[in-house]
């Protein structure tokens, strides 16, 4: 399948790679499908199929922030159809300002990958934020 995108062009894609988002994404409950497509490790794009100009930053939270915990309820576990916990995969959306880079930790993307229904999950856990600094990562020396 083919769709276009503002930042990319013109993109082909499995039609099984589409990750459904039942609810939508606060703020675009309108938009059910998209995409990852990997970008620079660890950033990827989450790229809305059906509007060429939505799509978010996203990471992997573990990688950044190992300390990083979350726990599903069993409502959240059903709705996103969990029977394994190996199949969940949890991306957190990036924002980029003038001044820095910034993890929303407090509502993570939550999605199975074993059917590719997905979810943005608010967690209530007052260690987190909407807007968490991303730590600074060591310069690998030159040699």
């Amino acid at each position: 399948m083919k769709f276009n995108t503002t930042r990319f062009g013109e993109i082909d894609i499995d039609e099984g790679k589409i990750i459904t988002f039942p609810l939508g994404i606060p703020g675009f409950t309108e938009l059910k499908r998209y995409v990852l497509l990997d970008y620079k490790e660890p950033i990827r794009w989450l790229h809305a199929v059906d509007d060429p100009d939505v799509a978010f930053i996203v990471t992997d939270p573990f990688t950044l922030f190992p300390d990083y915990n979350l726990k599903l309820d069993d409502e959240e576990e059903n709705f996103l159809g969990i029977k394994d916990p190996a199949y969940v995969v949890v991306l957190v959306i990036l924002t980029a300002s003038e001044s820095n880079l910034t993890a929303n930790l407090k509502a993570p993307i939550v999605f199975n990958a074993s059917n590719l229904k997905a979810a943005q999950i608010l967690i209530d856990d007052e260690r987190y934020s909407f807007k968490a600094p991303l730590p600074v990562m060591p310069k690998e020396s030159s040699k």
